[in-house]
């Protein structure tokens, strides 16, 4: 009797706890989403990148523009001055020099712990009127060109670490620009380039001298040209040590025709600056033109390839990448193209890091 009790009491405790669990709502397993890790905003390109990452700046804004200031200080370990350091803006007549801005931003760099990257001593475009007018007969325009450029690279000896000697020499093609000073005063212009090249040399051995051209890689013409050039200069001992590829490109431009061409200028051997960077988003030149979330996008998929290739190649032959300014709020892209809108840089207008920041820095790893 007393067993029957007992079974029966165990029975009912199990039909009871059979019951609560039963009426027990139970709650569904919630798989959170991964959560998104935003890029950190202390990770900096130039404490990744092992080459220079270079800015083109003016000096008005760095003395005028703490934010400028600040960015520029803070992000970047290579400086380019973007006029200072042009022929027109620094030989004001025939014995007059002005070199008080270019003091500046060399003296500026050395107490920010900056590399200086002259640009540039020989361009058809920054020939002061003065000189242009002079008609000066050959010899006496090489002779004035060697005193300029020994002048301005003897003045930085050891403080300019690198030159563009020349730059935009040649045309797409690979013929050269009839616009030129230089096409019609000699009956070989890559030997008188050459030569500007050897001067330089002489005014300070120690720096790096460059050729620097706009559109190398996706121009086959150029590029060969300038190749061709290199192996002269090489062969007959000029001291060219580099090519620099502006790189103002789209986000629309081809990836694939960009890196082709790209492996191609690396095949020289010498030392590769993508010189000018800037990734235009607003291909059509739309005047009312937003700058949308997609096109941020786009444009740092852009920058992440191209650093990409460039951190694949031989580390011997990596020099610098320099972006042609800062902010979106100060671009030449937007100074030339009648105020249409464009945002090319890594800052957008209040310094804000932009994703295309971002993905210069994914390039990297």
């Amino acid at each position: 009797m007393i067993m029957r009790k007992v079974l029966l009491y165990i029975s009912f405790l199990m039909l009871a706890t059979t019951a609560c669990k039963k009426n027990t709502v139970e709650k569904p397993i919630v798989v959170e989403p991964p959560v998104v890790t935003p890029p950190t905003s202390t990770e900096k390109i130039k404490d990744v990148a092992n080459f220079k990452f270079g800015a083109a700046v003016k000096s008005d804004l760095i003395k005028g523009e703490s934010a400028y200031n600040n960015t520029f200080k803070g992000e970047f370990n290579q400086l380019s001055a973007e006029y200072e350091m042009k022929m027109n803006f620094i030989w004001t007549a025939e014995n007059t020099y002005f070199f008080a801005d270019c003091d500046y931003l060399v003296n500026y760099a050395q107490q920010n712990n900056m590399d200086v990257h002259g640009h540039t001593l020989l361009w058809y475009k920054s020939f002061p009127e003065w000189f242009k007018n002079a008609n000066y007969d050959t010899v006496t325009f090489e002779n004035k060109v060697k005193t300029f450029i020994q002048t301005v690279v003897g003045r930085y000896k050891g403080k300019i670490k690198s030159w563009d000697v020349a730059n935009e020499i040649f045309n797409d093609n690979g013929s050269l620009r009839v616009e030129s000073q230089i096409q019609g005063k000699f009956k070989d212009p890559i030997a008188f380039v050459g030569r500007c090249f050897k001067y330089a040399n002489e005014a300070d051995p120690a720096a790096k001298l460059f050729y620097n051209d706009y559109s190398v890689v996706l121009a086959a013409g150029k590029r060969r040209a300038m190749k061709e050039m290199a192996v002269r200069f090489k062969e007959s001992g000029v001291p060219i040590h580099g090519l620099g590829d502006q790189f103002h490109y789209r986000i629309s431009t081809n990836q694939t025709q960009i890196s082709n061409g790209f492996a191609d200028l690396v095949s020289t051997g010498l030392l590769i600056h993508i010189s000018e960077i800037d990734i235009k988003v607003n291909t059509n030149n739309v005047s009312t033109y937003v700058l949308t979330d997609a096109d941020k996008q786009k444009q740092a998929e852009v920058y992440k390839n191209i650093v990409k290739l460039y951190n694949a190649i031989p580390a011997n032959q990596k020099f610098a990448i320099t972006t042609w300014g800062i902010t979106d709020k100060y671009t030449w892209l937007k100074e030339s193209a009648n105020g249409f809108k464009e945002y090319p840089l890594l800052f957008d207008e209040s310094y804000a890091k932009k994703p295309a920041y971002f993905g210069f820095l994914a390039g990297l790893k």
